[in-house]
């Protein structure tokens, strides 16, 4: 079966499908497409629509996201079963897989949007799941380039991250957006955090494969003025642990997750940002960043 190689952050992974058409089911991760012989991915997946799910174990938790939703299961042996749903809650990926999510077998239902999104969805899990042991997130949060850093402004759905990159590139010269939804955040070995473009953009296609060492942070709030406030430690945890991928159900990946934030927040502050969707707002978190 065709066999191809995606890189995310420096992270390669194997997707294994039955057909010639994965570049039509992934348009999103070609730019991620590498041609280099990879031995040890960080993890495998097969798509496999014959497989049937046998529901077997215990289930651990059902955690529901913006757009999907996540049923998970633990075997006898720790390995994994997990089911994804639209978010009219409509089952269209089953998802096994060994204990360390290293190789993973799915089986998708539905119409073709429905097998793109089970698909898109199992990659992002997997991802978040087998890089975390790599100082490494995958984060909601929009993100804009400047003067060769990249600037990553978070906040949950309808906070109005987009509308503050879009100001940026409207406003603060020499800024292009790089990912408007969901960047991955690595801590290299030097001990800097870098952003990373992703296959992962939400509504808009950004998708571009490119990498930046983090310049700032700032958490978006709507309000009908414009103020930034620098935030405490303790604060600045919880925003980014609410801005990242934290998989609750695996303790140890949990924990791997929590050591990353830690990390980054020995690097760089947070700040939250309270704003209108104004040039004035760009020119107050461009200015605290030294843009």
């Amino acid at each position: 079966m065709p066999i191809t190689n995606f890189t995310v952050a420096q992270h390669t992974f194997c997707v294994i499908h039955p057909n010639d058409n994965l570049a039509e089911l992934l348009p999103s991760y070609q730019p991620f497409v590498t041609n280099e012989e990879c031995t040890t991915p960080i993890f495998t997946m097969t798509i496999d629509d014959s497989m049937v799910p046998s529901w077997q174990g215990m289930r651990i938790g059902y955690f529901p996201c913006n757009s999907a939703n996540f049923e998970v299961y633990r075997q006898g042996d720790s390995s994994y079963q997990i089911l994804i749903s639209d978010e009219n809650n409509i089952p269209c990926t089953f998802m096994q897989s060994d204990n360390m999510m290293k190789n993973i077998t799915i089986a998708t239902r539905g119409s073709i949007q429905m097998v793109k999104f089970g698909i898109n969805n199992a990659l992002m899990l997997a991802y978040t799941y087998c890089t975390s042991q790599y100082k490494t997130l995958l984060m909601h949060s929009s993100v804009v380039e400047n003067k060769g850093k990249g600037y990553m402004f978070l906040g949950a759905s309808g906070r109005g991250k987009s509308t503050h990159s879009d100001l940026w590139v409207k406003h603060i010269e020499g800024s292009t957006l790089i990912n408007d939804d969901n960047p991955v955040l690595r801590i290299d070995e030097e001990g800097t955090p870098v952003v990373y473009g992703s296959p992962w953009s939400g509504k808009r296609p950004i998708y571009k494969n490119v990498h930046y060492p983090v310049g700032g942070f700032a958490a978006i709030e709507q309000r009908p003025h414009n103020a930034i406030r620098h935030e405490s430690i303790p604060s600045a945890f919880g925003i980014l642990l609410s801005s990242c991928s934290t998989m609750k159900f695996d303790k140890r990946v949990h924990i791997l997750i929590c050591g990353t934030i830690t990390k980054i927040l020995e690097k760089l502050p947070i700040y939250t940002l309270e704003c209108r969707p104004d040039a004035e707002a760009a020119e107050i978190s461009s200015k605290t960043f030294g843009v």
